[in-house]
């Protein structure tokens, strides 16, 4: 009883969750992940009927702002230098190529919002390249549940190494943990776990209606999505089995099914 209290009381995704191994969800937790989750489904399904009906009623459709991806360059630094030799190390090239997406699409919410200038791009980088490493993780330390964890701490011994401090690798470590709650509040979180959320959303729900036209096929081009949806899938379901108390075994089947069927125009899902 007194341990489910004290699981009840750390926020998912939170430093003291993230230094508690990601323990399994409570029952509380879980209905706030589904309630959560079931409002980000709807309000997706309003914003892509509103999109649609909109192109049909109107000679030209008002699209977001065109970013200059080119000042959204990765930084030329030792740990995101690491960060992309680890990725490239451990993972496969369809999640490869979803991390460096996630990176731009966030990075692109991040700057039509107008907190451009306010974010740490290097820890949004490193964050958005090793949110997924843990899930090739053969063997997770002892005491670690959810797979965020040990890309948390795979970000953290990089980050550690390159001299950042211990409050960076903090905000850096909630951008990856945080990932797959339904909302990540800004003024809880911080400004890279929020925009990483945001912008991760684009990227696997294929939410195309909150992106220029030109920095999609931009994008598109440079990192294609060819497999990401049957590998992203083969490792839910790889985390399900490992840690049938987390995020993603709460979310199954609503999850693997919303990644399957999401695709960006002229995209085979």
């Amino acid at each position: 009883m007194a341990e489910r209290k004290r699981r009840e009381k750390l926020r998912v995704g939170s430093t003291e969750w993230e230094r508690a191994g990601g323990p399994p969800l409570s029952l509380g937790q879980r209905a706030r992940l589904l309630g959560g989750a079931g409002a980000v489904v709807a309000g997706d399904l309003g914003g892509r009927l509103w999109w649609l009906v909109s192109r049909r009623l109107f000679a030209s459709v008002r699209w977001p702002g065109k970013v200059d991806l080119a000042a959204w360059a990765p930084p030329d630094t030792q740990a995101a230098r690491e960060a992309e030799g680890y990725l490239q190390e451990v993972s496969t090239l369809p999640m490869v190529n979803h991390c460096l997406r996630t990176y731009y699409f966030s990075a692109i919410m991040c700057e039509l919002s107008g907190k451009g200038q306010s974010v740490d791009r290097e820890a949004l980088y490193v964050a958005a390249l090793l949110h997924d490493v843990g899930l090739f993780q053969v063997s997770p330390s002892p005491g670690q549940h959810c797979f965020t964890v040990g890309s948390a701490r795979e970000a953290r011994r990089i980050a550690g190494c390159a001299g950042w401090d211990e409050d960076r690798r903090d905000r850096m470590a909630l951008a990856i943990t945080t990932n797959i709650n339904s909302f990540v509040s800004l003024e809880e979180f911080g400004l890279e776990a929020h925009f990483m959320s945001v912008g991760g959303l684009v990227e696997v729900i294929a939410q195309e209606r909150k992106v220029h036209p030109e920095n999609l096929a931009e994008l598109l081009r440079r990192y294609p999505r060819d497999g990401f949806a049957a590998e992203a899938i083969r490792l839910i379901l790889q985390e399900v089995r490992r840690n049938p108390a987390g995020r993603f075994a709460c979310l199954n089947p609503l999850f693997p099914m919303m990644v399957r069927r999401s695709a960006f125009s002229g995209e085979a899902p």
